[in-house]
């Protein structure tokens, strides 16, 4: 599940995440309306995907967004299916294409220990927040079945309205391991720009934006 943010992607244990970029976004959404992101990933084997974040909840990826890249220097050449080819040029965090297209890196963040409640930004037909503290533990409020939009987890066990227990996080993976149950495992990252990373002030949980409300 989690094809990108995990140790693989399709199904293949090789595809391994290098480097993440998010597309700089000039334009709030309307109050009320979800957020949208466009990522860039590129894999330790020399594949290229570009795709919104739905892409973390696939458990294969659309051809016609897979490609290759290769670096040479600051210049990173993409090949897309049907012959076409990008450019970029890297400038410390940030990537940039000759059309003008921004991107910036998002941070990997193994062993962080966020301190913090984080309510969706979405509007939502109930409340959908997670605290996080510095001891690893965690509580939560509809996160699961609302934001990872996950009905069962390990083994078939019923996902929970919410609940408590502890976290972890790899690189671009939140982990979820409630008391007495199984584990949840969904896409993390924390948006470009944050100064405190263990209390951002927006994050992306699975397919959604936190932000932070105390």
């Amino acid at each position: 599940m989690l094809a990108v943010a995990s140790a693989g992607a399709a199904g293949d244990p090789g595809l391994r995440v290098q480097e993440m970029y998010v597309r700089s976004i000039a334009k709030a959404p309307p109050a009320g309306k979800r957020q949208r992101f466009d990522f860039l990933v590129f894999y330790a084997d020399g594949a290229a995907y570009r795709s919104d974040a739905s892409f973390f909840t696939n458990e294969s990826l659309s051809k016609d967004r897979l490609g290759t890249y290769q670096a040479v220097g600051d210049d990173i050449r993409i090949s897309w299916p049907a012959g076409k080819t990008e450019v970029m040029r890297r400038r410390g965090e940030r990537l940039s294409s000759a059309a003008g297209t921004r991107w910036q890196r998002l941070p990997k963040v193994s062993g962080l220990r966020l301190q913090g409640t984080y309510a969706i930004a979405a509007r939502t037909a109930e409340p959908v927040w997670i605290t996080f503290g510095s001891d690893t533990t965690f509580w939560d409020q509809g996160v699961i079945r609302h934001a990872a939009n996950l009905e069962v987890l390990e083994r078939g066990v019923p996902a929970p309205q919410g609940g408590g227990g502890t976290y972890s996080l790899d690189e671009y993976t939140l982990t979820l391991s409630y008391a007495g149950g199984p584990a949840a495992k969904m896409f993390f990252c924390i948006l470009p720009g944050e100064k405190d990373l263990a209390r951002p002030k927006r994050l992306v949980v699975s397919t959604h934006l936190f932000e932070l409300k105390q």
